[in-house]
């Protein structure tokens, strides 16, 4: 049987069959993340974006690009939200990573969640955060190369197809190179330091069946996430149950790569 096959409907049965553990150790970090930044992104613009909203401004349709009356106020709105998106980035990353910690040591050494979420594990959660960003850097640099590349290729190639094929082609190249590499976040869950060649090196042999779960997964979710936009504020609501389930997958996927390829556990 194929191994990408085989690799997506483990991810899938470890996630589903999982479900009752997930929430527990996952759902409480995660959903605070998206609160905290939720509730710290309002506090900076919301009041901006309710003043524009009462004056009929700030919406599709309007007859004037810049919402703003004055390139300072305009400004000081991009300062505000700016300041708030760096503020997010440590708070998601330590909320993600104590959810993703639970759920690697979960799995991986059958660690219960001793309370309503996951055992708060300072050290262990560090390394994550450091692995999380070794792994960013270099996505950062290749990001960097990829946009020089795809300027030239543009400025030959002026075309929205052509737009459109270089874009989703850098989002499955990133996925694919970041799930290569990504076996160092399992490592750090566990309490062991992995070099990113020795994750690459070990990815390897299935470098090339690990597409098929990396290009089904956002797709799949990309169509359920349209479908939840059309349903108003039941859509919100259902948004979130979604996005924990998509972190789960996501994290299923390196969790179950670790476990096949570092530990030999066999694929269901």
């Amino acid at each position: 049987m194929d191994y990408g096959y085989q690799l997506l409907r483990h991810v899938v049965q470890q996630v589903f069959g999982n479900l009752g553990a997930a929430a527990r150790i996952t759902i409480l970090p995660i959903h605070l993340a998206y609160v905290l930044c939720g509730v710290l992104l309002y506090m900076l613009v919301g009041s901006v974006l309710f003043e524009l909203a009462q004056q009929g401004q700030g919406q599709f349709g309007a007859p004037t690009p810049n919402p703003f009356e004055s390139d300072a106020q305009a400004a000081a709105f991009a300062g505000r939200f700016f300041l708030g998106v760096v503020v997010c980035i440590p708070i998601f990353l330590i909320f993600y990573s104590w959810a993703a910690v639970g759920w690697h040591r979960y799995v991986l050494l059958e660690e219960h969640a001793s309370g309503v979420a996951g055992a708060w594990n300072g050290k262990r959660i560090q390394s994550y955060i450091g692995a999380i960003l070794r792994v960013a850097l270099v996505m950062m640099a290749l990001g960097f190369a990829a946009s020089v590349v795809f300027g030239i290729i543009l400025a030959v190639l002026p075309s929205p197809g052509v737009v459109l094929f270089l874009t989703e082609g850098m989002v499955i190249g990133f996925t694919w190179v970041f799930t290569r590499l990504g076996l160092v976040l399992p490592s750090a869950a566990l309490g062991t330091y992995m070099k990113m060649g020795d994750s690459w090196a070990a990815t390897q042999p299935v470098s090339g069946a690990i597409l098929l779960p990396i290009i089904v997964i956002p797709l799949a979710f990309l169509i359920i996430n349209t479908i939840t936009g059309l349903l108003g504020i039941l859509g919100v609501i259902l948004y979130l149950g979604v996005a924990w389930i998509q972190a789960l997958v996501n994290l299923a996927l390196l969790t179950t790569l670790y476990g096949n390829l570092i530990e030999g556990r066999q694929l269901n």
